[in-house]
């Protein structure tokens, strides 16, 4: 692997100004006739998406992968073959492009949208940066700030946080190139025939996020005030008279294909022990009809771990919620058994753990179970 002052001094070719006119991308011929700034930053490009690769960074999901980059072949057909779309695994709300047309989107952003209208308004704003080349027309010195830090993360092991995360909000890109990337990408919305009313609602969700949490630091398209202008901005365009009435939402195939992510994305909050995102998205009645069965145990881990005043009682009734929808869902056997050996009820423990074992035979914590079930059968 070559070393870290290497990569990040190829990663500052990325964001390093230009001077000479910058000219869109008008089809997949013309990646194929780049000047050299082009170049430069299409090679170095190539190295963090092979950098991101090796990391394990991406979703192990074609099914998932093949649908979103036929989204994105729907939206930009004449750049087919070569904007490539990829699915990561962390589970932040963000998404991002670099220069060679490689568009990635989180885990945590794909599964959190409730419709394809809603995932193609994300995909062709990160694809107008590309066909813009907005990364050559930045003048901003951020903008290297943020890019080279790609390959503090590649190399730290950490995927997608702290400065990658900056890049995916592309902070450094001025109001006004982002201002175009959402424009090109309603443009986009609207002539593959989606519905245009659905373009503001991701970041309905984002800047709900940001209310909710507190957020402090710039994810996907950055700060409160930008995310309630795009709002804005998105709304009136769906508005004017001139807009296409209607269109397609794409719910039930963005649910065929997206729908059991959802799952997945909740275990992953869980397993970062992010209980405030799991209880701002299913206690709300709602979004929690948008996630599967065995969300209510999810729901029930969070109130164990934030264990404020009422949670553990709010918990046990989310964990019995779960179990009379999901009888087979093992990790909800484990939780009801535990509470149970921690309140003393002895046979009820023993049923719940033995339950979780038999649904899970090669759970991780298989031995740990049985040690407690080994000392419940021998208390007598």
């Amino acid at each position: 692997m070559r070393s870290l002052a290497t990569l990040l001094a190829c990663c500052a070719l990325l964001a390093g100004c230009n001077g000479t006119p910058v000219r869109d991308l008008s089809g997949a011929a013309d990646t194929r006739h780049l000047d050299e700034a082009q170049q430069r930053r299409w090679h170095e490009a190539q190295e963090l998406d092979r950098a991101l690769r090796n990391r394990g960074v991406l979703l192990d999901d074609p099914e998932a992968q093949a649908y979103v980059q036929s989204v994105m072949d729907r939206l930009f057909p004449e750049f087919r073959g070569s904007i490539h779309v990829h699915v990561a695994r962390s589970s932040a709300l963000n998404a991002y492009a670099l220069p060679n047309g490689s568009i990635y989107i989180n885990l945590g952003l794909l599964a959190r949208m409730r419709n394809e209208a809603q995932l193609a308004m994300v995909l062709g704003h990160e694809a107008t940066h590309f066909i813009e080349q907005h990364s050559l027309r930045q003048r901003d010195s951020a903008d290297a700030i943020a890019v080279a830090g790609i390959a503090t993360t590649v190399l730290t092991g950490i995927p997608f946080s702290g400065q990658l995360l900056a890049l995916g909000a592309m902070s450094g890109y001025s109001q006004d190139l982002e201002r175009a990337a959402d424009q090109g990408g309603f443009r986009r919305l609207i002539r593959a025939g989606y519905d245009p009313q659905q373009a503001p609602e991701v970041f309905r969700l984002m800047r709900e996020e940001v209310d909710a949490l507190d957020i402090d630091r710039p994810f996907l398209y950055s700060s409160h005030p930008r995310l309630s202008e795009r709002i804005e901005t998105l709304s009136r365009l769906a508005a004017r008279p001139d807009t296409p009435a209607g269109g397609r939402s794409g719910r039930e195939d963005f649910l065929e294909h997206v729908g059991r992510l959802r799952g997945r994305l909740l275990a992953q909050y869980l397993e970062e022990q992010d209980y405030k995102r799991l209880i701002l998205i299913l206690e709300d009645p709602k979004r929690r009809a948008d996630y599967p069965p065995e969300a209510d145990y999810y729901l029930g881990e969070a109130y164990r771990l934030r264990n404020q005043e009422g949670d553990q009682a709010k918990a046990v009734a989310a964990w019995k919620r779960c179990l009379a929808r999901r009888p087979d869902f093992a990790p909800v056997h484990r939780a009801l058994g535990l509470h149970a050996m921690r309140l003393a009820q002895r046979e009820r423990a023993i049923e719940h753990l033995r339950r979780y074992l038999e649904l899970a035979p090669r759970a991780r914590d298989r031995a740990y179970i049985q040690r407690y079930l080994q000392r419940l059968q021998d208390t007598p």
